[in-house]
């Protein structure tokens, strides 16, 4: 079973890039095409509880400082727009670090950063990918967890 929570890590989106870091937004009023930022949990806790909650699945982003691949998918992935659009009320996202959440990622034993999982809101890990991940990468792995879920709830309904 796995544990998640976080605090909050908001994309900021401004004319020209996205601060993965600031808990500020920074948009456009007269944009169109403005997208709302996305609070990330920083515990497995609060993130599971909220998706429990919810009945949302868990978007686990696990990173660590002085990452290459973690910096570039906080800036190309977590922050592409349509990514932004996918996770907006479909995905509780979580993001957790070695520095911040020592106990719960030795409990899961992550040793290739960046890894993102996929939970359910019984705890279930129900996918994962190692490595940076693209945008497009990120959109068929997020698909293919909600036609999963789906599946799973939807058997669950015949099954009873």
């Amino acid at each position: 079973m796995v544990l998640l929570g976080f605090g909050s890590l908001m994309c900021i989106y401004s004319s020209s890039f996205c601060v993965a870091e600031l808990p500020v937004s920074i948009q456009s009023s007269t944009s169109s095409d403005a997208v709302a930022p996305v609070a990330w949990h920083t515990t497995l806790q609060s993130g599971w509880k909220e998706s429990r909650r919810s009945g949302l699945p868990m978007v686990i982003f696990i990173t660590t400082n002085d990452c290459v691949y973690c910096d570039a998918m906080k800036q190309n992935t977590w922050c592409d727009k349509q990514v932004l659009r996918r996770l907006a009320g479909k995905f509780i996202p979580i993001r957790l670090n070695p520095l911040h959440n020592r106990k719960t990622l030795d409990r899961i034993d992550v040793d290739t950063y960046p890894t993102t999982l996929l939970g359910s809101p019984k705890g279930k890990v129900i996918g994962h990918r190692i490595g940076y991940q693209p945008p497009a990468a990120v959109q068929s792995f997020l698909s293919e967890a909600q036609s999963d879920l789906a599946l799973a709830h939807e058997n669950v309904n015949t099954i009873h």
